[in-house]
This record gives C-alpha cells, structure tokens and sequence, in this order.
C-alpha cells in the first residue's frame, strides 16, 4: 500500500517530524467556518477564531487545512483578530482544475482580504505558504503590516528530489491494518515521524469508509505535484515590512526521523545522507533570507522539527509575540 499524499509529501519533504506525544486536543468548537469566493470565483474555507484588534491570517503547509492551527492559532486572540485559510484544492476548499501556481494562489488571499475587509494584515504563513506570504508581501506591499514565516523562509523549488527519493525508500509503508481506521493510520505516522494530526484535521484531509477503514485522501496526488511544480522563488528584494523568519535546526537525527533506529544498515546510510543534504539546504536557505532581506528578523529553535507551532509551541508563541 502507498503511503498516502498528505504523509507522502509531508514525509518526502523531510519534515512531519513532530514531537507530540498524544491525540492534540480538538478544538473546533473555539472557531467558526465561513465559505467566501477566491480570485477565480472558486469557494474558499475560511476559519475565524474570533479576538480584537489588527487582523492575522494564518496560512498552511501543504498537505494540511487551517484547522491544523486550532490548538495555536486562539493563543493571539487576546490581542488580535485571528484568521485562517484553506488554499483550493484541499480540504472543504473547492478542488479546481487550475490555478495552484504562486500567483493565483495570492490573488486568493486578495479576494479573501477584499471580502473580509480588510485592508491591511498581518500574515503568519508554515512552510511551503511562505512562498504566498513572499509573492503577497511583495506585490502588494501598502496592504501588509507584518510577515512571520513558521519554517517557511525557503525556496522549496531548489529541493533535491533525489534525497526526497531515498527518504521515502527508507520510511516504513502503510499496512492494510495501518489504514484499517483513523487511529491506526494517526498511530503509524507517528511511528514513522512521531506526530499526531487531530482528529478534526484528520476528518478534513482523508476519507474513511462507514466502517472506519481508509479510503482515499481529499486532495489527489495531481494537485501536490502541480503546485510543487509551479512554486516561485521567494522575491525578498522587495518585501518592504517587517518579517520574522522561523527556524527548526535539526541536530539529531533519530529525533529528526524517529524510524531512523529500526532501519537497516543500507536505508541508515541513506538516511545519514539524506540528513546531512538537509541540513545544508536549511544552512542555505538562512543565509538566503538574512542575505536578501537584511531587514528581517531569523529566531531558531534548535532541535526544532518542521510543525514548530506543534512541536515547540511556547518558543514559537513567544517569538511571534515579541516580533508582533
């Protein structure tokens, strides 16, 4: 059995490695849902957690929904107004036959803002959105007030698909008894990566059968593969406002990859490859930041892993909070 997208991509991308221990809590009830219509008049997610003041969009990684950020998305609520946005394609966002290229996907977030009414944001963006935080900021710089990437300050196009290749060689496959439920499927990933998604997230990105068994994902293959194919380097030359640039160093590689202890002696030696490439492109893409947009702010969080608002979300709380 293949292992499914939403594990596939996070996986091959190094970076579902979080180190929670038990079911996050589910806190659907703390947000509501709206549908607005996107820049092709494409149907759009919307979650609102509710607060006053300046308004903060979150936006996610691939793979994921803005209900990822339940457990961290209310923590600034007492200060600001909080937003989260499902991209097209996944989720209960409307999955088009176009449009998952940099440029459309910004002029997404222009609609939603022009729905909102909201003039100017501040724009909170995990992983590969750090490119639509980057096109965004860059094009239209009089409607941002601050950007904060959450290990999302990096050219993903640049990525090795060789090493992606010999990572997803390495991890251990899905059984039939691994998608036999939910919980099986949650219990799995995190043997391969230690990270529990929620079970309101999960109901957003995977289907199961009335039996509990694992049918399919929401989003197909063909999507992922498209935007990975369509990303824009990152323009930082021309981000006017203020950004802070979060990053997870990775040091150990058995918390980087958590299987790492039960591979065998051919995918260790992969995999210690594979750690070592890693660790120069998060090197490169650092000193890519700091060197075109010597005006932002880099915080660290050493040993961090990719989902840093899950993983690490004190250090990750405070750091925003003390750049915003």
């Amino acid at each position: 059995m293949k292992i499914t997208s939403l594990f596939f991509f996070l996986l091959t991308i190094s970076i579902v490695v979080c180190s929670c221990s038990s079911q996050p809590k589910n806190n659907s009830t703390a947000h509501k849902v709206f549908f607005l219509k996107g820049s092709t008049n494409n149907k759009l997610e919307v979650l609102d957690w509710g607060g006053t003041g300046k308004p903060v969009l979150f936006l996610t990684g691939i793979g994921s929904t803005a209900h990822v950020f339940d457990d961290f998305a209310p923590k600034f609520t007492d200060n600001f107004h909080v937003y989260g946005l499902t991209r097209r394609g996944f989720g209960a966002s409307e999955h088009t036959a176009t449009g998952y290229n940099t440029k459309t996907l910004m002029e997404d977030l222009v609609a939603i803002l022009d729905s909102l009414r909201i003039d100017k944001v501040i724009l909170i963006g995990h992983s590969i959105s750090g490119a639509e935080v980057s096109k965004f900021a860059s094009t239209h710089p009089d409607r941002v007030e601050k950007i904060i990437y959450m290990e999302g300050a990096y050219d993903y196009s640049f990525l090795d698909t060789n090493q992606m290749a010999n990572y997803q060689k390495s991890t251990p496959e899905y059984t039939k008894a691994d998608l036999s439920s939910a919980d099986h499927v949650n219990e799995h990933s995190k043997k391969i990566c230690g990270y529990l998604v929620s079970s309101d997230e999960l109901k957003q990105i995977m289907i199961f059968s009335k039996d509990g068994t694992y049918l399919k994902d929401v989003t197909p293959d063909s999507i992922f593969t498209t935007m990975f194919k369509n990303l824009e380097h990152p323009d930082y030359a021309h981000i006017q406002c203020p950004a802070l640039a979060i990053f997870a160093t990775h040091q150990t590689i058995t918390k980087f990859i958590p299987f790492y202890s039960s591979c065998d002696s051919t995918h260790k030696k992969m995999l210690d490859t594979y750690f070592a490439w890693f660790n120069r492109f998060d090197n490169i893409e650092m000193a890519r930041f700091k060197n075109e947009l010597p005006g932002g702010t880099v915080k660290i969080i050493p040993d961090g892993l990719h989902y840093v608002f899950i993983s690490n979300p004190e250090e990750t709380e405070k750091m925003i909070r003390d750049f915003l």
